[in-house]
């Protein structure tokens, strides 16, 4: 299933591909070109949207590749989890046990194309 989520203020525009759905884990592709200057904050993983009902989410690993001159920045709304992103590679959380939340953002700062692909865990379903 295919989400395209326009910025209200600068207009840009990113694509959601939920590539899996499944009773345990859901992966994730988000993509877009980012055309202007001012911050971009998008909601791209919402625990209400999951199959199963989870109660929360573990995000357990992060593949990137963003181009020069954007930043991309993932956090949960309700943690105080801050992960930057710049340039191309893969961040293994499920080494440490993962992060746990609910709802996740990702800001775009500056201007570009970026790809990332999220691996997450269901919890309490």
């Amino acid at each position: 299933m295919n989400t395209t989520l326009v910025h209200e203020e600068t207009q840009d525009t990113i694509t959601i591909c939920k590539v899996n759905d499944g009773s345990k884990t859901s992966i994730f592709v988000v993509s877009g070109v980012v055309n202007h200057e001012n911050d971009s904050v998008f909601n791209i993983v919402n625990v209400s949207e999951l199959s199963g009902n989870p109660s929360n989410i573990r995000l357990d690993s992060i593949t990137f590749s963003i181009e020069s001159g954007l930043k991309a920045i993932v956090c949960y709304r309700n943690q105080p989890y801050t992960i930057p992103f710049e340039g191309r590679g893969k961040m293994d959380l499920e080494t440490v046990g993962g992060l746990f939340g609910h709802e996740i953002n990702l800001v775009l700062k500056g201007t570009g194309s970026f790809f990332m692909v999220f691996d997450v865990s269901k919890m309490g379903v």
